[in-house]
């Protein structure tokens, strides 16, 4: 039978905060047990408020500059690809 491990502390799931608990824990010397049922980070970092805010950002910028000519900015046709944006969200 194996034996019995022993905690300081047991984190359930983590947030785009959250997850450094844990670590501030373990890097004082803690013994820390982590239960998280999905990706590290949970919702908001993986595909709830961090990829939306960068979607948003890219939204923006395009809004701008299709605006630019009303601020005395010319450029060229502005156009917004997708899955740049998309890959974007990821690498965040």
């Amino acid at each position: 039978m194996p034996q019995a491990t022993t905690y300081d502390a047991i984190v359930i799931g983590t947030s785009q905060g959250g997850r450094f608990l844990p670590i501030a824990l373990a890097k004082a010397g803690r013994n820390v047990a982590l239960i998280e049922r999905g990706p590290l980070g949970g919702v908001c970092v993986n595909v709830g408020c961090t990829p939306t805010k960068t979607m948003v950002a890219s939204a923006r910028v395009a809004y701008l500059a299709r605006r630019g000519v009303e601020y005395g900015v010319h450029t060229g046709p502005i156009s917004v690809d997708l899955q740049a944006v998309r890959a974007q969200t990821r690498d965040r």
